[in-house]
């Protein structure tokens, strides 16, 4: 059956926990302890002692260069991670502070890190390389990461099961949150629309998305902006929130818009076109496509999203059948029958990832 793990994934506000049967893939329970800004994580182990987990699994969302793949932790490894913390310091506070949480409270147990940047270690340097000067780049390790890679992880893994075989060329629509999307070739990671940090790419619920490195430049010089402002604009004030007006939640921003919004419509828009500019750039890096997968809270429940990403992708071979879009719940295949290549929804389930690969490397032969 394979070993309980504790998976511990910290977000900016809640600290999300499940217990997984790791061989089956079955969640034995699963709680989402939220948390005020400023305050420290905090997490009832009373259910979770219950459950007997055999080891502790943490989301970490930046390896960086040193970390590909799932990691022990000791002091070490954890001295590793805070010298990353420049990286990604809004998601580094939370995780670090979760891991201490749990190795205090859980000394006895092995915890292990699973990165979301470890998926996309397989990316090409072409991919991967920024156009600046290599010194430059090679001093601060400015490189294209990516980001979502266990959620990615997972799709393509169900895509398989679902489809009954690996598809040669998959993309994964990662719309949440925080959105990405992702060219998977014979299961590996090729290209992404993430980059040196969760900011690039397409827009999201606060994040900007992609801005022309200009305009950043100008707002520093003429804008009055200072980095923490220019940080706050890029990564809280902006994305579908920024644009409408209204809301975040994509949800609202749909309601506004059908009320005759103008700005949450333009805010629609812009979300979509940005999501379907990434599709088409990982179907040139993939030279076409066999599946599409959509994951992620908005990838897996909004329809109408989904349908107007793949909309102009018919030419590529995808299209949706509507009656199968409308009623689908995850995991499921939405595809038109006949279409030259197939769509799914999948349930982002990157805890279950997370437990299987703290499960491997516990199994594993100790090196040396």
């Amino acid at each position: 059956m394979g070993p309980r793990v504790l998976v511990l994934n910290a977000g900016s506000s809640s600290l999300k926990w499940s217990i997984v049967e790791a061989g089956a893939g079955a969640t034995l329970a699963s709680g989402n302890e939220r948390w005020p800004p400023g305050a420290e994580p905090a997490l009832d182990l009373e259910p979770v002692l219950e459950r007997g987990p055999g080891a502790v699994a943490h989301r970490v969302v930046h390896g960086g260069a040193r970390f590909r793949g799932a990691v022990r932790l000791d002091d070490e490894v954890v001295a590793g991670l805070e010298a990353l913390r420049p990286l990604n310091p809004l998601h580094a506070e939370r995780s670090l502070a979760t891991i201490a949480l749990g190795r205090e409270a859980l000394p006895s147990l092995p915890h292990v890190a699973c990165f979301d940047t470890a998926f996309h270690a397989t990316l090409p340097e072409p991919a991967a390389a920024y156009g600046l000067p290599r010194g430059l780049a090679e001093r601060h390790g400015l490189r294209r990461y990516g980001f979502h890679g266990l959620s990615v992880a997972h799709a393509t893994g169900r895509v398989a099961e679902l489809s009954g075989a690996a598809p040669a060329r998959l993309v994964v629509c990662h719309l949440g949150s925080g959105c990405s999307v992702t060219a998977v070739r014979a299961g590996r990671s090729v290209d992404t629309t993430m980059g040196f940090s969760p900011l690039e790419g397409l827009v999201m619920a606060t994040r900007a998305g992609s801005v022309d490195p200009g305009a950043l430049l100008f707002l520093l010089r003429e804008g009055g902006l200072g980095p923490e402002g220019l940080e706050r604009a890029l990564e809280r004030e902006g994305g579908l929130l920024g644009l409408s007006g209204v809301s975040a939640d994509l949800r609202e921003v749909v309601r506004a818009a059908d009320a005759g919004d103008a700005r949450a419509r333009l805010a629609y828009d812009v979300f979509v076109h940005a999501a379907r500019r990434g599709v088409g750039q990982m179907l040139a890096a993939l030279g076409g496509v066999d599946a599409l997968a959509f994951t992620g809270g908005i990838g897996e429940h909004q329809a109408r999203v989904r349908r107007d990403v793949v909309e102009p992708f018919a030419f590529a071979g995808l299209a949706l059948d509507p009656a199968r879009n409308d009623a689908a719940r995850p995991d499921a295949e939405v595809g038109a029958p006949g279409a030259a290549a197939r769509c799914f929804v999948v349930e982002a389930r990157e805890d279950l990832v997370m437990a299987r690969e703290a499960a491997a490397l516990l199994a594993a032969p100790a090196a040396g």
